[in-house]
């Protein structure tokens, strides 16, 4: 696990069933992008949220969308750690989405901050297919709010 803001972390599955030392390091909500481990991080005082993305092409542009926001959401609320099997691809992508969005920021830009805290971040085409639909298909004010 690498925490890529004092509010954000990025792990693998095995940095997510590690819950009670993912309570000890701070961690307040998970967001899998997997769909496990299941929600027996609610009975650990976790928040658990899951928008399950395909790791290459495939995705609909939505569930990029959903992700961001159930980011957005879990980061109003305390810190969160991302992850996806390994923490190279997905997490990475919807970290620096989420980044760039709250921050006005150029993802790629957001994406290479990523990579220099976390040493394998290497997005699959189709994640960056999946980024740029996203940026064509929702105006930046768009991105974080509610979805509707």
């Amino acid at each position: 696990m690498d925490w890529i803001t004092r509010d954000i972390a990025i792990g693998n599955c095995d940095d997510a069933t590690r819950l009670d030392e993912l309570r000890s390091a701070g961690i307040e909500g998970i967001l899998s992008l997997t769909g496990w481990p299941n929600s027996a991080a609610n009975r650990h005082g976790l928040t658990w949220r899951c928008v399950e993305l395909i790791d290459g092409f495939g995705n609909e542009v939505m569930r990029l969308r959903e992700a961001v926001w159930n980011l957005h959401d879990l980061r109003s609320r305390g810190t969160v750690l991302v992850h996806c099997m390994e923490g190279v691809s997905r997490s990475p992508l919807v970290v620096a989405s989420y980044l760039a969005d709250t921050s006005a920021r150029p993802f790629e830009d957001c994406l290479q901050e990523i990579a220099q805290l976390r040493k394998w971040v290497r997005l699959q085409p189709g994640l960056l297919e999946l980024r740029r639909s996203y940026e064509s298909a929702f105006e930046p004010h768009e991105r974080i709010g509610r979805l509707e």
